[in-house]
């Protein structure tokens, strides 16, 4: 029994014989409610359900029904297909540009790294050539005197770069790497006090909410710009999401820093 109640629920699950029955129950509404509801004899609830349906809407139709969706539905989505293929190609084509840029600028951090780190190991040899320069002296009260100089003229320029790190690593990020959406959004989220940003997840109309405002409302392809301008926001350390859903975020303290420069 369990396999027969199986082969048929396989067999309803089928595009064919589901569009068939969502077809029956269609056109036969009327009669399938009035055997439900009519109060009295079976025969006459029979009559009753009999006066509403025909062989037509009973068997027939149903099925033609159910042979033309099931026919046109590959059609169908093929129709959708071409018509979603050219705004989600724009789509792809802007995040693909966001993270183009991305990795362009993390290529270039990692270049500005190397270089720093050439210049330090250079410095590193040219101190080690002039140590061995000051063994070289035979007077050793020079040579002592000579060796306290270099190291007070050291610890004098580690003294400097260290100030000059620290400066660097406190000021205020820059907005010249900022697109215009994120500087758009940036600065709407300052306006309100609590500096939130919303990107709820809805069927509908999708939009990015900052204040009164909302960016990408009009289009798929306005919203992807705003939404790669978020990510780099995000990105870049200005802005923080709260919670794990992904669909409110705020500014970060370096965030109200790059508004208030703005």
């Amino acid at each position: 029994m369990k396999d027969i109640i199986d082969a048929v629920s396989s067999r309803i699950k089928t595009p064919y014989f589901g569009y068939a029955i969502l077809a029956f129950i269609a056109l036969n509404w009327r009669g399938i409610f009035l055997l439900v509801v009519t109060n009295g004899t079976p025969n006459e609830r029979l009559n009753a359900f009999d006066s509403m349906t025909s062989y037509n809407t009973l068997v027939v139709c149903p099925l033609l029904v159910g042979a033309l969706v099931a026919a046109s539905s590959h059609w169908v989505q093929y129709l959708f297909g071409i018509i979603s293929r050219k705004p989600s190609g724009l789509i792809d084509n802007l995040y693909l540009e966001a993270e183009h840029k991305k990795t362009i600028r993390e290529a270039e951090l990692e270049q500005s790294r190397s270089d720093l780190f050439a210049v330090k190991e250079k410095e590193l040899i040219e101190r080690a050539k002039r140590d061995e320069e000051v063994a070289g002296i035979e007077d050793d009260a020079a040579k002592e005197r000579l060796s306290e100089q270099i190291e007070s003229l050291r610890r004098e320029r580690d003294q400097l770069s260290a100030q000059l790190e620290n400066q660097s690593s406190r000021k205020i990020p820059t907005i010249n790497n900022l697109s215009s959406e994120a500087i758009e959004i940036i600065k709407s989220a300052s306006q309100d006090k609590s500096g939130k940003i919303l990107k709820p997840r809805t069927i509908g109309e999708r939009s990015i909410q900052v204040g009164r405002r909302a960016f990408g409302s009009e289009n798929p392809r306005d919203f992807a710009r705003y939404d790669a301008a978020l990510e780099e926001l995000i990105s870049g350390d200005l802005v923080k999401g709260l919670g794990g859903k992904g669909e409110v975020f705020e500014l970060t303290h370096k965030g109200w820093q790059v508004a208030d420069s703005l």
